[in-house]
């Protein structure tokens, strides 16, 4: 898929202009993941590093970082993804590609020059920033995830996810250009599709996410980074789910925001995956899917805002 660097920031140019903001933006070149990372940054305040999911970007969180404005809100284009470099060698196990997810966010903390940072992230980001909390525990504040995270068992995998889990379907998939009516059709698989109906998800946010897949490398780089986390016939490939062992490190505060309709898993298997983490609460929010902040922007903000303005120690 080509790159067009100059017409995916277009795109990215005015879905933030849609919002009246103009993020800054630099380069961290990562020390342990050998890397360099384009990362975005909006408002003043304590820090907060944003963690998006697969195949997307740091834009996708630009509904609800412009409703928090008195945070100092970091977003990471993920090595491979928007304008970040790839990394030198892809994932061939996933013992591989939990070393890397446990030292990421301390990774970026390291290169900003932060000793500890809250969290926000979402599905393959909140794998991130699970292991990241169990690894590094000194490094992550607070914690607000949204909808599944991969590493929590699965319900149901949209079929766009299960393509890239068998090598000719993944070629094929690669190979056909996006448009307009394929990213709307993955919205509505992950859940969105009252958003789509109800113009919740604005024109500027389909033309990016449009562009991202388009213009830049991030679903080639995503599919070919490995290993196999999705699978054709079971929908996961177990081993990437988080033991309880694990999860029961996980000291740092965290805050589910989840919702109902998540089709990667509704509410059974988020209080069951909640439950494994001392220190959690959950947040259901009926009739929305795998992105809340994208269903009601206004709420996410509200109550990322109000947990991470907790004092130290409280959880809810």
């Amino acid at each position: 898929m080509a790159r067009n660097e100059a017409r995916y920031r277009e795109a990215e140019r005015k879905l933030w202009e849609s919002f009246g903001v103009v993020p800054g933006e630099q380069r961290l070149d990562l020390r342990r993941s050998g890397v360099t990372l384009r990362v975005q940054e909006v408002g003043e305040g304590p820090a907060v590093v944003f963690v998006h999911g697969a195949s997307n970007a740091g834009s996708s969180w630009a509904p609800l970082v412009a409703r928090l404005p008195d945070f100092r809100c970091v977003l990471l284009d993920r090595p491979g993804c928007g304008l970040s470099d790839r990394l030198a060698a892809n994932f061939d196990d996933v013992e591989r590609l939990g070393a890397f997810a446990d030292g990421l966010v301390a990774d970026v903390l390291d290169a900003l020059g932060l000793e500890s940072a809250h969290v926000v992230a979402t599905s393959f980001g909140g794998y991130i920033a699970l292991r990241t909390a169990a690894a590094e525990p000194r490094r992550v504040g607070r914690m607000v995830l949204f909808g599944w995270s991969i590493g929590a068992p699965v319900g149901k995998v949209p079929l766009v996810m299960r393509m890239t889990g068998v090598p000719v379907l993944s070629r094929l998939l690669l190979s056909v250009p996006p448009n307009a009516r394929a990213v709307r059709a993955i919205f509505r698989q992950i859940g969105l599709r009252q958003a789509l109906e109800q113009g919740r998800i604005s024109q500027e946010a389909l033309d990016w996410f449009l562009a991202l897949l388009r213009d830049t490398p991030t679903m080639r780089n995503e599919v070919a980074a490995g290993p196999r986390i999705f699978n054709p016939v079971r929908g996961m490939n177990e081993r990437i789910l988080l033991p309880a062992s694990l999860l029961a490190r996980v000291q740092a505060p965290v805050h589910f925001v989840w919702g109902e309709e998540d089709p990667f898993g509704g509410a059974e298997i988020a209080r069951s995956f909640v439950a494994h983490l001392p220190n959690a609460g959950l947040e259901l929010l009926p009739g929305t899917g795998h992105a809340p902040w994208m269903d009601d922007a206004d709420h996410a903000a509200m109550a990322t805002r109000s947990f991470l303005q907790y004092p130290a120690g409280s959880v809810t």
